[in-house]
């Protein structure tokens, strides 16, 4: 199992099938919040959906190929960080996110990816770490750039987000580039 404070209050840890209904009740309190950016949301209706999703994290943590962790404050789930895939051909984690509008601009969600681009470099060992947002997504652009990734170009019309295509912003990190 995946578990790392951050600091007193803030706790990067793996999700566990008894999360679900937290899990839930936090999506779908942030539901509008979300929809604007995550394809998901209408697939995600039941506790049940979101015992699904933690079940294939589980599945997918146990094959390495990624790891989905809860962000907790005060012992309370605040949202989602991890790699959405680890291509290990060729060295590459593609890190996705998401915080309860109630906890952004706090500095939480840089301070989690950090800690997850230092686990890739240093435990993981890869190479390249990608972030991919959609190009309206100012908040969640800020995350990479803040940190010091490179913008490599747009990627057009990436997404289907329920009713039209969003484009994305690609950013990456290479372990050269990396600076603890």
């Amino acid at each position: 199992m995946f578990s790392h404070w951050l600091n007193d209050r803030l706790q990067l840890r793996s999700l566990q099938l008894t999360d679900a209904n937290e899990l839930f009740a936090l999506t779908d309190q942030n539901r509008p919040h979300l929809r604007q950016w995550l394809p998901w949301l209408d697939r995600t209706t039941t506790a049940a959906d979101s015992r699904t999703f933690i079940r294939n994290t589980l599945e997918q943590f146990a094959d390495t190929d990624g790891i989905v962790a809860a962000i907790c404050y005060d012992g309370n789930i605040i949202g989602t960080i991890g790699y959405n895939h680890i291509d290990w051909t060729n060295h590459v984690g593609y890190i996705g996110y998401w915080l309860a509008a109630s906890h952004q601009g706090q500095g939480i969600m840089t301070a989690a990816c950090q800690y997850l681009v230092n686990y890739s470099f240093s435990t993981l060992i890869l190479n390249r770490i990608v972030i991919a947002c959609a190009t309206h997504n100012q908040k969640s652009r800020a995350i990479p750039e803040r940190l010091g990734f490179s913008h490599e170009g747009t990627s057009r019309e990436a997404e289907w987000l329920y009713d039209h295509f969003v484009d994305h912003e690609i950013y990456a990190l290479l372990r050269r580039h990396w600076e603890i």
